[in-house]
């Protein structure tokens, strides 16, 4: 995961990318969740955080 100023600086298209990516990794988290494979759901939280970070930095460039 990267920080807020690391968002910043990418382009859209590399902001999609990482989009794309950070939601396939919430998906994978919520099956180990909900398999009872996963140690932790904090992870979940802290994905759907990221993904809302990256979605505000997309926003702002619009």
């Amino acid at each position: 995961m990267r920080t807020i100023e690391e968002l910043k600086k990418l382009e859209s298209k590399e902001l999609q990318k990482e989009l794309e990516v950070a939601r396939k990794e919430l998906v994978e988290q919520r099956f180990n969740v909900k398999n009872n494979q996963a140690k932790d759901s904090h992870g979940i939280k802290k994905s759907k955080k990221y993904i809302a970070q990256i979605l505000t930095v997309l926003n702002n460039e619009a």
